[in-house]
């Protein structure tokens, strides 16, 4: 099968997950990614768990190597000119995108921002996604996801009502900004193609998640009220929640948004009392008893296995789904249908599950080859192949500390 991305060429400079992930969607879909790494400022994704005793070293992260998948790497110092110079003629003579997501700053000390590149290659596109974005007052914060999840009002949201404000799992800003970067760069292309100039695209990671709370901003600006954390409750649907079931540390999350849902639940609950009772009958009644409705469904699901009810709330047209864990997602059927897991085999780490976005394209399928790379495991390939650099060459910019 073609990929759709066969022929497009993208340098990635930046580290984490905001650049590298949006970077991966062309990957996964045929594009060739290089990217500039240097162990002398190592991706932090590389030195995650790292200990003194790690065997392996910067290429020993399982996560740098399942976020930059069928990725090349280039070992390049950018504190000496020489290496700046070798990633100028990369974007210059080789790149249709440069992919960065630096705090400003860097990119504008090396010579090599949107605005420098561009005046140069009028048709490169160029991404910049950082947390705040290249504009504003605090445009040069250094924050990362945990702090974007707060500053982005998630936070706020997350959590019980009684209790402080929690952050998301993990970093929600790192796992939606790719989104709307990869969106970007793929209509640059587009445009591209008819016009033949290339895009600067400024993505602020806070801005990207705010806009992902549309529906509480929009209550506030509407009427001002402020919707604040409320655990697994839900104004738009009661009982809605997620409840114990039979064994340990096993649960199921439930809902019922329609009045027909309500009645199929109390069917499967035997539950006569309340379908009998007027006060049940309507939304606004069960948001007023939820949290007795909540009670005693836990006492129900509490006896029952959570895949079994699972499939029993389902037929019925109740919306429920298993809490999974980590083992359960591997081993998840539908998942394994759509082949969302790819076995990719890393040279020191074994066989490495790597995931695919969660699209198909007919008649032109993704998908991984390989996990991310080791540490300049394509420098002198790269150097060689794109800029016509010679075997003595290389070995004079190893022995100078240009490529590390």
């Amino acid at each position: 099968m073609t990929r759709i991305f066969e022929g497009v060429n993208v340098l990635e400079l930046g580290s984490g997950a905001a650049g590298p992930v949006a970077t991966r969607y062309f990957a996964e879909h045929g594009a060739r990614i290089i990217r500039i790494e240097s162990s002398k400022a190592p991706d932090f994704l590389r030195i995650l768990w790292m200990t003194p005793d790690s065997k392996h070293g910067f290429d020993g992260s399982p996560m740098f190597h399942l976020l930059n998948p069928d990725k090349e790497s280039v070992a390049v110092n950018l504190k000496d000119p020489d290496g700046i110079a070798l990633v100028k003629r990369l974007a210059l003579e080789w790149a249709d995108v440069v992919s960065e997501n630096f705090a400003p700053g860097p990119m504008e000390r090396f010579g090599l921002d949107a605005a420098r590149l561009r005046a140069e290659k009028p048709e490169l596109i160029y991404t910049s996604a950082c947390l705040f974005g290249q504009t504003g007052p605090q445009r040069g914060y250094p924050g990362f996801g945990g702090q974007g999840s707060a500053i982005s009002g998630f936070n706020h949201l997350t959590g019980w009502p009684d209790r402080e404000a929690t952050g998301p799992a993990h970093t929600i800003t790192d796992s939606l900004s790719p989104r709307f970067v990869a969106l970007g760069i793929a209509a640059a292309l587009l445009e591209r193609r008819r016009t033949g100039v290339g895009r600067a695209i400024d993505l602020s990671q806070i801005e990207a998640a705010v806009y992902c709370q549309s529906e509480v901003v929009a209550r506030y600006a509407a009427n001002g009220e402020v919707v604040t954390r409320q655990g697994n409750a839900d104004d738009h649907a009661a009982p809605h929640g997620v409840y114990p079931c039979a064994g340990d540390d096993e649960w199921i999350a439930l809902a019922a948004w329609t009045d027909t849902q309500w009645q199929a639940l109390c069917r499967e609950m035997s539950r006569d009392d309340w379908l009998a009772d007027a006060g049940l009958a309507a939304l606004p009644g069960r948001l007023a008893a939820r949290d007795r409705l909540d009670e005693a469904i836990s006492v129900w699901t509490r006896r029952l296995e959570a895949r079994e009810l699972m499939k029993r709330l389902q037929d019925t047209g109740v919306p429920a789904g298993v809490v999974q864990t980590e083992p359960d997602l591997l081993a998840d059927p539908q998942l394994a249908h759509r082949d969302h897991w790819v076995p990719t085999e890393h040279p020191h780490l074994g066989t490495l599950q790597v995931e695919r976005a969660g699209f198909r394209l007919s008649d032109a399928d993704g998908g991984f080859a390989k996990p991310g790379p080791l540490l300049g495991e394509h420098t002198r390939a790269v150097l060689g192949e794109l800029l016509d650099l010679d075997d003595a060459q290389i070995d004079d910019l190893e022995a100078r500390g240009v490529l590390v």
